[in-house]
């Protein structure tokens, strides 16, 4: 692959569309936190950063295996199983079975247990799942991100070598396994820092978006801190500080002016229907079903 600077093509590209790809950097001044996401938010709107005590059971991914009660998780569980055994390896790992187990072929695939994507989606390499019905961004500047965003997560790790696509990442097997390693160990050595040290605001929030159906609120993790979001839960906790990655609600009645509707790409139906699954898709039943637990 060439050897490039995939941050600054991406931010030029989005700098079109006046959108600015930004990481939860460490040691930003800590934003004024709310117990009320709503609250929150509209701070936020209102020009200063905030953060909020958002509900772990109420988290999921854009994978649909999130961190709440009913979910399976591969980080969450290979966590547990490091809680009753510390000398557990990345070999013997259920990260390890996961990756060998989950190797989406396409995009369709890559939105876990979704019966309803995209047509385009099954032509897709699985990445493009990012290719959200609310994205406004284009399917190479989608691209551009992923590679992006998995150099600096390697980079940021130790692992300058490693790359997207060719090593994979954490959110499906395939994967080399020095990646797996990488993954493995970042894990174990968030959670004995947070059961040594607790959670230190200073060092980062969550980001997240919030879903919105009718009254019903969950919060779609990205933008930073999925390790975090794993382990916070893996350890019981409740709630984990987070901040907005999307300055907005993404509220299912708008579905027929969300972009990627509006291109084509997703139908209205499609897009309503894939809200519907990131509320309710049973992940549990679906680890159950693929030999994972």
């Amino acid at each position: 692959m060439a050897n490039y600077n995939y941050k600054s093509v991406l931010k030029g590209a989005l700098a079109t569309l006046g959108v600015e790809v930004k990481r939860i950097e460490h040691n930003e001044v800590i934003p004024k936190y709310f117990d009320d996401p709503v609250e929150a938010l509209l701070y936020n709107q209102g020009g200063k950063k905030a953060a909020f005590s958002c509900p772990i059971g109420k988290c999921t991914h854009y994978t649909a295996l999130g961190f709440r009660n009913n979910d399976w998780h591969p980080f969450v569980e290979t966590l547990k199983q490091y809680r009753s055994d510390k000398y557990l390896t990345y070999s013997r790992s259920k990260l390890k079975e996961f990756y060998t187990k989950w190797q989406p072929k396409n995009a369709s695939d890559a939105l876990t247990g979704f019966k309803f994507p995209p047509k385009e989606f099954s032509k897709l390499p699985p990445h493009y799942m990012f290719l959200s019905p609310w994205s406004s961004l284009s399917h190479a500047e989608v691209d551009l991100d992923i590679r992006w965003w998995n150099q600096k997560d390697n980079t940021e790790h130790g692992r300058t070598d490693l790359r997207y696509p060719d090593h994979g990442w954490a959110f499906f097997g395939p994967v080399h396994p020095d990646k797996g390693i990488l993954e493995f160990d970042r894990s174990i050595s968030l959670y004995n820092s947070l059961i040594q040290h607790g959670y230190d605001k200073s060092q980062g929030f969550v980001g997240v978006t919030i879903l919105k159906r009718g009254k019903e609120l969950v919060y779609l993790v990205g933008g930073g801190g999925y390790h975090r979001a794993a382990a916070l839960s893996s350890l019981g906790y409740k709630h984990v500080p987070s901040t907005f990655h999307r300055n907005s609600i993404v509220d299912i009645d708008d579905a027929c002016n969300w972009p990627q509707v509006r291109s084509g790409l997703w139908t209205v139906k499609q897009a309503r229907l894939y809200v519907d699954h990131l509320f309710d898709f049973n992940s549990n039943q679906w680890a159950i079903d693929m030999s994972l637990c």
